[in-house]
Protein backbone atom coordinates (compact mmCIF):
# COMPACT_ATOMS: atom_id res chain seq x y z
CA UNK A 1 0.00 0.00 0.00
CA UNK A 2 1.04 3.03 -0.84
CA UNK A 3 0.57 4.61 2.61
CA UNK A 4 3.42 2.21 3.93
CA UNK A 5 6.35 3.61 1.60
CA UNK A 6 9.46 5.74 2.81
CA UNK A 7 8.26 8.33 1.29
CA UNK A 8 5.29 9.14 3.37
CA UNK A 9 7.56 8.17 6.70
CA UNK A 10 7.20 10.83 9.88
CA UNK A 11 4.30 12.34 8.52
CA UNK A 12 0.68 12.83 11.36
CA UNK A 13 -1.78 9.93 10.45
CA UNK A 14 -4.18 12.56 8.60
CA UNK A 15 -1.46 13.93 6.58
CA UNK A 16 -0.17 10.85 5.62
CA UNK A 17 -3.77 9.13 4.74
CA UNK A 18 -4.48 12.45 2.35
CA UNK A 19 -1.51 12.22 0.61
CA UNK A 20 -1.59 8.34 0.28
CA UNK A 21 -5.29 8.72 -0.50
CA UNK A 22 -4.39 11.39 -3.32
CA UNK A 23 -2.15 9.40 -5.12
CA UNK A 24 -4.36 6.48 -5.26
CA UNK A 25 -6.91 7.96 -6.55
CA UNK A 26 -9.21 8.16 -3.90
CA UNK A 27 -9.32 11.42 -2.11
CA UNK A 28 -9.69 14.26 -4.97
CA UNK A 29 -6.33 16.83 -5.32
CA UNK A 30 -8.31 19.52 -3.92
CA UNK A 31 -9.52 17.59 -1.11
CA UNK A 32 -5.88 16.43 0.26
CA UNK A 33 -5.17 19.61 -0.51
CA UNK A 34 -7.82 20.94 2.43
CA UNK A 35 -6.17 18.46 4.66
CA UNK A 36 -2.52 19.84 4.31
CA UNK A 37 -3.54 23.22 4.35
CA UNK A 38 -5.51 22.19 8.02
CA UNK A 39 -2.17 20.91 9.67
CA UNK A 40 -1.76 21.87 12.63
CA UNK A 41 1.53 24.11 12.40
CA UNK A 42 3.51 25.31 9.82
CA UNK A 43 6.68 22.58 10.34
CA UNK A 44 3.61 19.89 9.66
CA UNK A 45 2.50 21.44 6.21
CA UNK A 46 6.14 21.99 5.29
CA UNK A 47 6.78 18.11 6.20
CA UNK A 48 3.97 16.99 3.80
CA UNK A 49 4.69 19.42 1.32
CA UNK A 50 8.51 18.04 1.33
CA UNK A 51 6.73 14.56 1.02
CA UNK A 52 5.01 15.37 -2.12
CA UNK A 53 7.88 16.26 -3.42
CA UNK A 54 9.88 13.27 -2.44
CA UNK A 55 6.98 10.85 -3.73
CA UNK A 56 7.37 13.10 -7.57
CA UNK A 57 10.85 11.87 -7.54
CA UNK A 58 9.72 8.16 -6.15
CA UNK A 59 10.62 5.85 -8.60
CA UNK A 60 8.00 3.30 -6.96
CA UNK A 61 5.33 5.28 -8.33
CA UNK A 62 3.34 4.94 -11.69
CA UNK A 63 2.41 7.99 -13.85
CA UNK A 64 -1.18 8.49 -12.58
CA UNK A 65 -0.32 8.89 -9.37
CA UNK A 66 2.80 11.41 -10.04
CA UNK A 67 0.26 13.16 -11.94
CA UNK A 68 -2.39 13.19 -9.08
CA UNK A 69 0.66 14.58 -6.63
CA UNK A 70 1.09 17.13 -9.45
CA UNK A 71 -2.13 18.12 -9.58
CA UNK A 72 -2.33 18.25 -5.66
CA UNK A 73 0.91 20.46 -5.48
CA UNK A 74 -0.34 22.89 -8.66
CA UNK A 75 -3.69 23.63 -5.98
CA UNK A 76 -1.73 24.56 -3.40
CA UNK A 77 0.88 26.64 -5.73
CA UNK A 78 -2.22 28.57 -6.85
CA UNK A 79 -4.01 28.98 -3.65
CA UNK A 80 -1.18 31.06 -1.58
CA UNK A 81 -4.24 32.67 0.95
CA UNK A 82 -5.62 29.17 1.32
CA UNK A 83 -3.63 28.33 4.73
CA UNK A 84 -5.02 31.49 6.56
CA UNK A 85 -8.45 30.98 4.98
CA UNK A 86 -8.60 27.44 5.93
CA UNK A 87 -7.36 28.09 9.65
CA UNK A 88 -9.83 30.85 9.65
CA UNK A 89 -12.79 28.57 8.90
CA UNK A 90 -12.16 25.87 11.06
CA UNK A 91 -11.48 28.05 13.78
CA UNK A 92 -14.63 29.27 13.75
CA UNK A 93 -16.52 25.40 13.84
CA UNK A 94 -13.71 23.79 15.63
CA UNK A 95 -15.21 23.11 18.90
CA UNK A 96 -17.36 19.92 17.47
CA UNK A 97 -17.60 19.09 21.00
CA UNK A 98 -19.63 22.45 22.13
CA UNK A 99 -22.32 21.44 19.14
CA UNK A 100 -23.66 18.40 21.28
CA UNK A 101 -26.49 18.35 23.44
CA UNK A 102 -29.60 20.99 23.63
CA UNK A 103 -27.26 23.67 22.36
CA UNK A 104 -25.92 22.07 19.34
CA UNK A 105 -27.79 23.59 16.35
CA UNK A 106 -27.19 27.10 17.66
CA UNK A 107 -23.78 26.44 17.94
CA UNK A 108 -23.93 25.83 14.18
CA UNK A 109 -25.85 28.97 13.51
CA UNK A 110 -23.46 30.90 15.03
CA UNK A 111 -20.27 29.09 13.90
CA UNK A 112 -21.75 29.25 10.09
CA UNK A 113 -22.49 32.94 10.48
CA UNK A 114 -18.52 33.49 11.41
CA UNK A 115 -17.61 31.11 8.85
CA UNK A 116 -19.62 32.85 6.19
CA UNK A 117 -18.08 36.05 7.14
CA UNK A 118 -14.51 34.85 6.47
CA UNK A 119 -15.19 33.25 2.65
CA UNK A 120 -18.51 32.56 1.75
CA UNK A 121 -17.31 29.65 -0.51
CA UNK A 122 -15.03 28.00 1.99
CA UNK A 123 -17.72 28.04 4.28
CA UNK A 124 -20.23 25.78 2.73
CA UNK A 125 -17.07 23.37 0.73
CA UNK A 126 -13.99 24.14 2.58
CA UNK A 127 -11.82 21.68 -0.08
CA UNK A 128 -13.26 24.12 -2.28
CA UNK A 129 -10.43 26.44 -0.83
CA UNK A 130 -12.23 29.55 -1.29
CA UNK A 131 -11.56 29.04 -4.83
CA UNK A 132 -15.04 30.18 -6.47
CA UNK A 133 -13.94 28.19 -9.49
CA UNK A 134 -12.94 25.17 -7.28
CA UNK A 135 -17.27 25.58 -5.92
CA UNK A 136 -18.78 25.92 -9.25
CA UNK A 137 -17.03 22.87 -10.61
CA UNK A 138 -18.18 20.76 -7.51
CA UNK A 139 -21.44 22.25 -7.23
CA UNK A 140 -21.72 21.17 -11.33
CA UNK A 141 -21.12 17.86 -10.38
CA UNK A 142 -23.97 17.50 -8.01
CA UNK A 143 -26.49 19.08 -10.17
CA UNK A 144 -24.80 16.62 -13.10
CA UNK A 145 -25.48 13.73 -10.82
CA UNK A 146 -29.03 14.93 -9.67
CA UNK A 147 -30.30 15.22 -13.67
CA UNK A 148 -28.32 11.94 -14.52
CA UNK A 149 -30.43 9.76 -11.70
CA UNK A 150 -33.65 11.99 -13.20
CA UNK A 151 -34.38 13.56 -10.21
CA UNK A 152 -34.38 17.30 -12.03
CA UNK A 153 -37.74 17.27 -13.89
CA UNK A 154 -40.23 20.53 -14.48
CA UNK A 155 -42.96 21.26 -12.02
CA UNK A 156 -40.82 19.20 -9.30
CA UNK A 157 -40.87 21.52 -5.61
CA UNK A 158 -37.65 20.91 -4.27
CA UNK A 159 -36.66 21.65 -0.71
CA UNK A 160 -33.08 22.18 0.11
CA UNK A 161 -32.05 22.02 3.43
CA UNK A 162 -28.80 23.42 4.69
CA UNK A 163 -29.14 25.61 1.39
CA UNK A 164 -25.97 27.91 2.06
CA UNK A 165 -25.20 30.13 0.36
CA UNK A 166 -27.51 29.11 -2.42
CA UNK A 167 -25.47 27.34 -4.56
CA UNK A 168 -27.46 24.01 -5.57
CA UNK A 169 -31.05 26.05 -5.75
CA UNK A 170 -29.79 28.69 -8.42
CA UNK A 171 -27.84 25.85 -10.10
CA UNK A 172 -31.02 23.54 -10.07
CA UNK A 173 -33.96 25.79 -10.05
CA UNK A 174 -34.23 26.56 -14.28
CA UNK A 175 -34.60 22.93 -14.40
CA UNK A 176 -37.52 22.67 -11.47
CA UNK A 177 -40.56 24.08 -10.47
CA UNK A 178 -40.32 25.40 -6.76
CA UNK A 179 -36.91 25.69 -4.98
CA UNK A 180 -37.20 26.38 -1.04
CA UNK A 181 -34.26 26.42 0.14
CA UNK A 182 -33.85 26.59 3.98
CA UNK A 183 -30.76 27.23 6.47
CA UNK A 184 -30.14 27.41 9.95
CA UNK A 185 -27.22 30.58 9.64
CA UNK A 186 -28.85 34.01 8.83
CA UNK A 187 -25.86 35.26 7.41
CA UNK A 188 -25.36 32.79 4.52
CA UNK A 189 -28.73 33.18 3.68
CA UNK A 190 -28.08 36.68 3.06
CA UNK A 191 -24.97 35.75 0.84
CA UNK A 192 -27.70 33.28 -0.89
CA UNK A 193 -30.41 35.88 -1.25
CA UNK A 194 -27.35 37.79 -3.48
CA UNK A 195 -26.61 34.63 -5.41
CA UNK A 196 -30.08 33.96 -6.33
CA UNK A 197 -31.85 37.21 -6.52
CA UNK A 198 -33.95 37.80 -9.73
CA UNK A 199 -35.05 34.07 -9.33
CA UNK A 200 -39.09 34.15 -9.01
CA UNK A 201 -39.18 29.70 -8.19
CA UNK A 202 -36.70 29.91 -5.34
CA UNK A 203 -37.76 30.88 -2.18
CA UNK A 204 -35.53 31.26 1.09
CA UNK A 205 -36.00 30.63 4.53
CA UNK A 206 -34.54 30.80 7.98
CA UNK A 207 -35.22 27.34 9.97
CA UNK A 208 -34.77 26.14 13.65
CA UNK A 209 -32.76 23.37 12.43
CA UNK A 210 -34.47 20.92 14.36
CA UNK A 211 -37.28 19.48 12.39
CA UNK A 212 -39.10 20.29 9.12
CA UNK A 213 -42.29 21.19 11.41
CA UNK A 214 -43.06 24.27 9.24
CA UNK A 215 -44.02 22.05 6.10
CA UNK A 216 -46.82 20.29 5.68
CA UNK A 217 -47.76 16.35 4.70
CA UNK A 218 -46.40 15.78 1.20
CA UNK A 219 -45.23 19.35 -0.19
CA UNK A 220 -42.21 17.80 -2.00
CA UNK A 221 -41.02 15.94 -5.16
CA UNK A 222 -37.55 15.92 -3.62
CA UNK A 223 -35.72 16.70 -0.53
CA UNK A 224 -32.16 17.88 -0.84
CA UNK A 225 -29.02 17.49 1.71
CA UNK A 226 -25.80 18.50 0.58
CA UNK A 227 -23.06 17.95 2.97
CA UNK A 228 -25.44 19.29 6.03
CA UNK A 229 -26.07 16.31 7.89
CA UNK A 230 -22.73 15.37 9.32
CA UNK A 231 -23.47 18.64 11.72
CA UNK A 232 -26.57 17.02 12.22
CA UNK A 233 -25.15 14.02 13.42
CA UNK A 234 -22.40 15.50 15.40
CA UNK A 235 -25.44 17.30 17.49
CA UNK A 236 -26.54 13.29 17.37
CA UNK A 237 -28.08 10.39 14.95
CA UNK A 238 -31.54 10.80 16.70
CA UNK A 239 -31.95 14.81 15.16
CA UNK A 240 -30.19 12.74 11.35
CA UNK A 241 -33.52 10.58 12.28
CA UNK A 242 -35.56 13.25 12.66
CA UNK A 243 -34.66 15.00 9.26
CA UNK A 244 -35.19 11.24 7.74
CA UNK A 245 -38.43 10.82 9.29
CA UNK A 246 -39.63 14.46 8.15
CA UNK A 247 -38.60 13.80 4.74
CA UNK A 248 -41.01 11.00 4.42
CA UNK A 249 -43.65 12.70 5.95
CA UNK A 250 -42.98 15.62 3.32
CA UNK A 251 -42.40 13.39 -0.06
CA UNK A 252 -45.07 12.80 -2.07
CA UNK A 253 -44.69 9.33 -3.81
CA UNK A 254 -43.16 8.91 -6.03
CA UNK A 255 -40.38 11.42 -4.29
CA UNK A 256 -36.61 11.61 -3.26
CA UNK A 257 -34.54 12.06 -0.60
CA UNK A 258 -31.00 12.65 -1.59
CA UNK A 259 -28.17 12.69 0.81
CA UNK A 260 -24.84 13.83 0.15
CA UNK A 261 -22.65 12.64 2.85
CA UNK A 262 -24.10 11.63 6.55
CA UNK A 263 -20.94 11.97 8.79
CA UNK A 264 -17.44 13.13 9.16
CA UNK A 265 -16.81 9.85 11.41
CA UNK A 266 -14.63 8.17 8.51
CA UNK A 267 -16.59 5.40 8.59
CA UNK A 268 -19.14 4.27 5.62
CA UNK A 269 -20.16 1.52 6.93
CA UNK A 270 -21.77 2.99 9.90
CA UNK A 271 -22.79 5.91 7.51
CA UNK A 272 -24.62 3.27 5.40
CA UNK A 273 -26.33 0.89 7.99
CA UNK A 274 -27.36 4.29 9.45
CA UNK A 275 -29.15 5.30 6.60
CA UNK A 276 -30.60 1.70 5.88
CA UNK A 277 -31.96 1.46 9.40
CA UNK A 278 -33.72 5.29 9.08
CA UNK A 279 -35.26 4.53 5.81
CA UNK A 280 -36.65 0.75 6.81
CA UNK A 281 -38.09 2.57 10.19
CA UNK A 282 -39.94 5.53 7.77
CA UNK A 283 -41.10 3.86 4.89
CA UNK A 284 -38.71 4.92 2.56
CA UNK A 285 -36.45 2.65 0.04
CA UNK A 286 -32.51 2.75 -0.57
CA UNK A 287 -31.63 3.48 -4.09
CA UNK A 288 -27.87 4.44 -3.41
CA UNK A 289 -26.28 3.94 -0.43
CA UNK A 290 -22.75 5.59 -0.47
CA UNK A 291 -21.69 5.52 -3.63
CA UNK A 292 -18.86 7.83 -5.07
CA UNK A 293 -19.83 9.81 -7.86
CA UNK A 294 -17.82 12.80 -7.49
CA UNK A 295 -14.13 14.58 -8.70
CA UNK A 296 -13.95 17.15 -6.94
CA UNK A 297 -15.54 15.65 -3.74
CA UNK A 298 -15.45 13.06 -1.65
CA UNK A 299 -18.73 12.92 -0.44
CA UNK A 300 -20.68 9.66 0.00
CA UNK A 301 -24.43 9.87 -2.14
CA UNK A 302 -27.42 8.62 -0.45
CA UNK A 303 -30.73 8.02 -2.49
CA UNK A 304 -34.08 6.86 -0.10
CA UNK A 305 -37.62 6.76 -2.66
CA UNK A 306 -40.76 7.49 -0.98
CA UNK A 307 -41.94 4.48 -3.48
CA UNK A 308 -45.64 5.00 -5.02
Amino acid sequence: MLEQEAWLAGLPAPLREALAGCAEGVLPANVAAMHLLSASSEAALERAIAAVEVGLASALLGGAARARLEELRRLIDEHPAARELVSAVLAEAAEHGAAMGGGGVAYWARAFDRAAKASAEASVALYSLGDPALLNAATAEVFDCLRGWGLLKGGRVVLDIGCGIGRVAKLVSPDVGIVVGIDISRRMLAVALERCAGLSNVLLVQTSGRDLAAFPDRAFDLILAVDVFPYLTSVGLGLVEVHVAEAARLLRPGGDLVVLNVSYRGNPESDRADMASFAARHGLTVLRSGERPFRFWDGLAFQLHRPV
